[in-house]
């Protein structure tokens, strides 16, 4: 399946990245809340979602999956272009879709961290 998994957006935001999307031939899209985090990524993209998390990671993610690294790439430009800012971004590999939404997200943010603060990381199943 050829989609993306938006995490935490509001409605207005889904409906700008909706229409980003688009434009790059990227129909299939998951909106998740951080209600979600306990669901396996694997399960997101067969469409078996939890709604059980109490206390998911509320930052915001855009999670590619069977996407071409072209099509991500303009995405990701375009989405500076429309100022949406501060959002995590990551391709499903087949270690992330065995993790939680919330383990992968948790890894986005610590990834980022360490980008900013020149840090080494390593990933956490």
């Amino acid at each position: 399946r050829s989609c993306i998994i938006l995490c935490n957006f509001d409605a207005k935001e889904v409906k700008t990245i909706s229409n980003l999307a688009g434009m790059l031939g990227i129909r299939d899209k998951v909106v998740l809340s951080y209600k979600n985090g306990n669901t396996l990524v694997k399960d997101v993209i067969n469409g078996n979602i939890l709604n059980d998390a109490e206390e998911g990671i509320r930052d915001k993610a855009v999670i590619f999956n069977n996407i071409p690294g072209g099509k991500i790439g303009l995405f990701i430009n375009n989405l500076k272009k429309f100022r949406l800012n501060n959002i995590l971004k990551a391709a499903v590999t087949e270690t992330s879709q065995e993790w939680t939404v919330n383990v992968l997200l948790k890894n986005l943010v610590a990834e980022k961290i360490a980008m900013q603060t020149g840090q080494e990381f390593d990933h956490e199943d």
